[in-house]
């Protein structure tokens, strides 16, 4: 509702504006509303009962005074007459108004302010409405609410309040500024709704407290974390509801459809946050913010990993409907290219249609020399063909006939492409057959077949090795390859969120594709679309466009797997923090920990502990080892 001390009349925004007075009226007026109407359809005779047409400032401009100016002296009089005779306070004319005596005429009768500005139309009505609701805009008072500001975004934390009082003090102790948590003025403004800290006027010596309640000392922001902590007021953009985690209740795991809270008519946008233990919410508080930012840039992460899964989804039906086996490894001729950074001499235009399923990469002497049966299924479907100088020169030995026999043979096989080693130039009657049998011909620049082979075939048997998918999160911590495994709801992405903030790197969320190197090492990587991540409540979060280049990894050796389950017990300082043994993934044996979580405890601080223990364990330190170091150096 309108705050009725605030006070604006007609000759305030003469004043404001410098605007001429062509029909003086009752400049005291006071404007009741911040809404302005432009004068239109009543002109033709049609009048409507509304409310901005009997209170708001009323705007004409040319094309309506020129439509007046057109009607007989009789019609537009009555018009005029209806039109005046509501208790609007005063009507602006815009700069290119003309022919207006009948207009001032008729006003003059009515006692109406009629007024005239130097701008446009359009211009003068921004400008008016930003004046008004600076100086009208309708204000209520919040309570039960915390304001702050995080990362420049106005966070309006509601909720259970204990929730509420712990998430503030982390995310103000992480650098971020508290507004007030009582009595907060939300103010509208023509940038939107401002909260304010009101206790600044009512209780100055109290202006940054955070109130605790239930005789708890409230907690003075300014003497602990200093007057950076603090900010009188900012413009609200979200509003985060935090509760109690409900196992049975629906939380937003996609993002794609948001939710508002209106706020003196203005829509927020709202999420809510489940709690629960180890979750630290005060860093999915951060992510929600930065990420309603990005959204409000037109980058939202949500819509687009729905359209790339979309199209996964839509690539694997057309897949199945040709045919094909869909449990066949195999590589795009595209992807290969692109990844061993070659050049596409010929047959552009089919890497997408053609695969790689063999790591084999063959040189075709048998074939080009007439001895296709001994190995055919090397060149059907099957393997790469590299081309060399050698394979060239022999060519040219053959007669013109056994050439021409053999080239047509060796072309009507459907091997995925060709590589040409260093720079070779190849002959006409081969370019002809390339062309004519659509086949894909790559060049590479190093000129030593065995390195070329050597190469791409490591590259081959790594994406064509054994693989296996596995549920989690995948994360680079201090170098090592660290597996976040638990059940469903557990909070295994929120861990993996709050690592990610403190330095860690994230390599794959949800579903982790594992595959085994020809050295022996498991490599793990996300399974089709990369470094992004699911936050119940919050959606679906790209971590790489949030964080930087330097917050995500591609793929990683795994060294440890750490599962993350719930304690029943709160006792925990009684109990052992983690249990340790060994797992395998693809046959190699890895380090594998059992942390239970409760209340209290910090997921990400704990797994940090448990990953470095496993370094020191690598390096040679055991509790044992110490221990007899300790015992050996008090014996001396």
């Amino acid at each position: 509702m309108i705050n009725q001390e605030k006070k604006v009349t007609i000759k305030d925004i003469v004043e404001y504006f410098k605007l001429e007075i062509l029909v003086e009226g009752d400049l005291e007026q006071n404007i009741e509303t911040n809404d302005i109407h432009r004068a239109g359809y009543e002109l033709t005779g049609f009048f409507m009962d509304k409310d901005e047409l009997k209170r708001a400032v009323h705007v004409m401009g040319h094309k309506e005074s020129e439509y007046l100016s057109r009607l007989c002296q009789n019609r537009r009089d009555q018009i005029l007459d209806e039109y005046f005779s509501h208790k609007f306070p005063a009507l602006v004319l815009s700069s290119k108004v003309k022919d207006i005596e009948h207009i001032l005429e008729r006003a003059r009768i009515y006692n109406k302010v009629v007024l005239k500005t130097k701008n446009r139309t359009t211009e003068f009505i921004r400008d008016l409405n930003n004046y008004l609701k600076n100086m009208l805009g309708r204000e209520i008072i919040i309570n039960e609410a915390i304001l702050l500001d995080v990362y420049g975004m106005g966070v309006l934390l509601k909720g259970e309040r204990d929730l509420k009082i712990g998430a503030a003090i982390e995310l103000i102790e992480r650098g971020h500024k508290f507004i007030s948590d009582q009595n907060i003025l939300v103010k509208e403004t023509a940038r939107g709704l401002v909260g304010i800290n009101t206790r600044a006027l009512s209780e100055p010596e109290k202006d940054f407290y955070l109130l605790m309640g239930d005789d708890q000392e409230d907690i003075n922001l300014t003497l602990n974390f200093g007057i950076v902590s603090n900010e009188m007021k900012k413009g609200i953009g979200l509003i985060v509801e935090l509760e109690v985690w409900q196992e049975k209740k629906f939380y937003d795991r996609l993002g794609i459809d948001e939710v508002y809270e209106n706020i003196l008519g203005h829509p927020i946008k709202k999420v809510t946050l489940p709690a629960r233990k180890g979750r630290n919410l005060a860093v999915v508080i951060e992510t929600a913010a930065i990420d309603s930012r990005l959204k409000m840039l037109g980058v939202n992460s949500a819509k687009y990993f729905m359209e790339e899964s979309q199209k996964i989804i839509l690539e694997k039906k057309a897949r199945k409907k040709r045919g094909e086996n869909m449990d066949e490894k195999k590589i795009s001729m595209e992807k290969f290219t692109k990844v061993n950074k070659l050049k596409v001499l010929y047959g552009e235009e089919y890497l997408k249609e053609h695969y790689i399923t063999s790591t084999s990469i063959t040189r075709p002497s048998m074939a080009l020399s007439g001895y296709f049966n001994l190995e055919e299924e090397i060149y059907e479907n099957k393997g790469l063909q590299l081309i060399t100088n050698i394979e060239l020169e022999y060519l040219k030995q053959l007669s013109p006939h056994k050439r021409e026999e053999n080239l047509e043979k060796f072309f009507s096989y459907n091997f995925p492409g060709m590589i040409i080693c260093g720079d070779l130039e190849l002959p006409e009657d081969f370019v002809d057959l390339v062309i004519k049998n659509k086949k894909i011909v790559l060049k590479s620049n190093e000129r030593t077949p065995s390195r070329v082979i050597a190469t791409l075939n490591t590259y081959l048997e790594q994406e064509l090795a054994e693989t296996l998918t596995v549920h989690g999160v995948f994360v680079e911590m201090y170098g090592l390859g660290i597996l976040l495994t638990g059940k469903s709801g557990i909070g295994k992405s929120e861990t993996a969120l709050e690592l990610i903030h403190r330095g860690h790197r994230l390599v794959a969320d949800d579903l982790v594709k594992f595959r085994k190197t020809p050295d022996g090492d498991v490599v793990g990587t996300a399974s089709k679309l990369p470094f992004f991540m699911e936050i119940r409540g919050l959606g679906i979060i790209d971590i790489k466009t949030l964080y930087g280049l330097s917050s995500v990894v591609i793929t990683k050796n795994i060294e440890a797997i750490i599962e993350i389950k719930e304690q029943d017990s709160e006792d925990y300082l009684t109990r052992v923090n983690y249990s340790t043994g060994k797992d395998k993934i693809l046959d190699k044996e890895v380090y594998k920990a059992e942390l239970y979580m409760s209340s209290g405890r910090n997921a990400a601080a704990m797994v940090e502990i448990v990953v470095m223990n496993l370094m020191a364990k690598k390096l040679g330190h055991t509790k044992e080892n110490a221990f007899m170091n300790l015992k050996g150096f008090l014996n001396k």
